[in-house]
């Protein structure tokens, strides 16, 4: 067995803990909050800061394109081009528990639920800069933090169980489509009021698998 498969294996494992009796487990996987535009004035004070040419180019670097990139669109609670739905929705209500993009979370469907599950205790960190250096040192620092949260976490908190962050009826998951483009994975959920969501698992073949598993 390749690491790939021993860490899905692990995870899935982990997953199994959490469920109820009788409930089947039947997929599940690593993913990151997907970024959205953002508001004029937010694009504004980015422009200030002397790290938005990094930052912006990290996105780049690991496939993050202009549909879900920055912009200067919002309309009340959704973030353009990755969430849709009104305040109060399925949808709005799963992107206001997701950390930032750097933070990874499972999520996982079973024959009951869709579930996102976090290590216990784990809150999401502040992202920091490193200290000093130039831009290319800037932007490799960053590009590595979005990859590691794709990851999984590292030997050190492994052993940490997961808990359930938010979870909702399998009925409510109208579909889970794998789109297509980019280098990285990106998963849509259309919920059953309509509210919609990108989340971004670590490439494409793992999207292709959560999406088979809605169907299972």
């Amino acid at each position: 067995m390749d690491e790939q498969a021993a860490r899905r294996a692990e995870l899935l494992a982990q997953v199994g803990v959490v469920l109820a009796p009788g409930e089947a487990l039947r997929e599940a996987c690593w993913f990151t909050r997907v970024p959205g535009r953002r508001s004029a004035g937010e694009v504004f004070r980015a422009e200030l800061n002397p790290l938005r040419v990094a930052e912006g180019l990290a996105w780049d670097a690991v496939g993050v394109t202009a549909a879900t990139g920055p912009g200067v669109e919002w309309y009340q609670a959704a973030r353009n081009g990755v969430l849709g739905g009104p305040p109060g929705s399925v949808g709005v209500g799963l992107d206001e528990r997701l950390p930032e993009p750097t933070v990874a979370q499972v999520l996982a469907l079973t024959n009951r639920r869709v579930l996102v599950l976090r290590r216990q205790g784990a809150r999401p960190a502040p992202t920091q800069s490193p200290a000093g250096g130039g831009l290319r040192d800037r932007l490799a620092a960053a590009a590595n933090q979005v990859r590691a949260a794709w990851q999984g976490p590292g030997p050190v908190d492994r052993d940490v169980p997961l808990e359930v962050a938010w979870q909702v009826g399998l009925e409510s998951l109208v579909r889970l489509d794998a789109l297509p483009g980019g280098t990285i994975g990106r998963l849509a959920l259309l919920f059953a009021d309509g509210s919609w969501i990108v989340l971004g698992p670590p490439d494409a073949a793992t999207a292709l698998r959560m999406a088979s598993s809605r169907a299972g």
